[in-house]
């Protein structure tokens, strides 16, 4: 029995994520515990794609190895396994049954989101041992989901930012013009804002519009916005006071966004594909496009991968991009 544990490559991860609203409605993380719960979640949804089967061990745990640069941003991993501490504190209780004496009864297992992880003082993995019982929950979508781009966790540096698009994508139907009404409580609320800044005006200057403006950039939904004074006609004073907010949410024309984008290291690999490829200027332009949208490592393994078909292509950045647009919808 092979029991050598696969570390994630995360070039192969989908794009979007689905988050049960367990997860949504209990917990306050932080961007740094978001990004670790967004690889997870993109593991899972693959692992439900390709119909894989999970490894469970014998303390009955499912593992999954990233290496640590994979679960953030920049080279902070101190962050990275401070993160890890501080996600593997938020317990969930799950529900189960088990044979006592011969009869049913129920159960309630108290677990962390992250049972226990484990990292390699070089730094070159760690791994994230999760409940089975607790990753059946994950995996089960029957009761609600929010499904969103997982980029985003990785570009805005807010936890706000991302639970107002994870808000966003929850609710956005195509087509309706209603919106959605706040007060300043609901606001508060589904925002995970609490008792940050004193009323919503400053709530307005210090995380809506800094919000819309991120998400306007590289999200794939956005939203404007109206604010509701209790006096319409004031200008001051306690009439002016903003009571609510009426959020209209929309699709942008953005496209997803390369946050792992490095320029030295993506002209050195376009460099080597012109040498086998030999296109010219324009078709190295054209890559250089590709390589600020895709994860360079993905590029790289799916061009060795269908070298001899490339070869035999009249042009190699329309017969290339068509393998990505294929292997990226998948």
């Amino acid at each position: 029995m092979n029991t050598k544990i696969q570390r994630v490559d995360i070039s192969t991860l989908p794009k979007t994520v689905q988050q049960p609203y367990v997860l949504t409605e209990s917990f306050d993380f932080n961007i740094h515990e978001a990004r670790i719960l967004i690889r997870v979640l993109q593991q899972i949804k693959k692992h439900q794609f390709i119909r894989m089967g999970t490894q469970i061990d014998m303390d009955n745990n499912v593992v999954m190895r990233f290496r640590p640069k994979d679960l953030t941003v920049g080279n902070d991993l101190k962050l990275v396994y401070q993160s890890l501490s501080t996600i593997r504190k938020k317990e969930i209780v799950v529900k189960g049954t088990t044979t006592d004496e011969g009869q049913e009864v129920e159960t309630r297992t108290i677990t962390g989101i992250i049972n226990e992880a484990t990292y390699s003082t070089n730094n070159s993995f760690v791994d994230l041992k999760i409940n089975a019982d607790w990753y059946k929950v994950l995996v089960d979508l029957s009761k609600g989901y929010t499904p969103y781009l997982s980029n985003v966790g990785f570009q805005t540096g807010n936890k706000h930012h991302l639970v107002i698009y994870q808000y966003i994508c929850q609710w956005y139907k195509k087509g309706e013009i209603e919106g959605r009404t706040l007060t300043e409580a609901q606001v508060r609320d589904n925002f995970k804002i609490g008792d940050k800044y004193n009323d919503l005006r400053k709530i307005v200057t210090r995380v809506i519009e800094p919000c819309k403006n991120e998400l306007d950039k590289f999200a794939d939904k956005s939203f404007n916005y109206t604010l509701v004074r209790a006096n319409p006609k004031a200008t001051r004073g306690r009439g002016a006071k903003i009571v609510k907010i009426i959020f209209k949410f929309y699709e942008t024309e953005t496209e997803s966004v390369n946050s792992t984008y490095e320029p030295k290291r993506a002209a050195k690999k376009i460099s080597e594909f012109r040498k086998i490829y030999e296109f010219d200027d324009t078709q190295e332009q054209q890559l250089g496009g590709l390589a600020k949208r895709y994860d360079l490592s993905y590029l790289s393994a799916l061009e060795y991968e269908n070298r001899p078909y490339l070869l035999k292509q009249e042009n190699f950045i329309e017969a290339f991009h068509k393998l990505i647009v294929q292997r990226s919808s998948a």
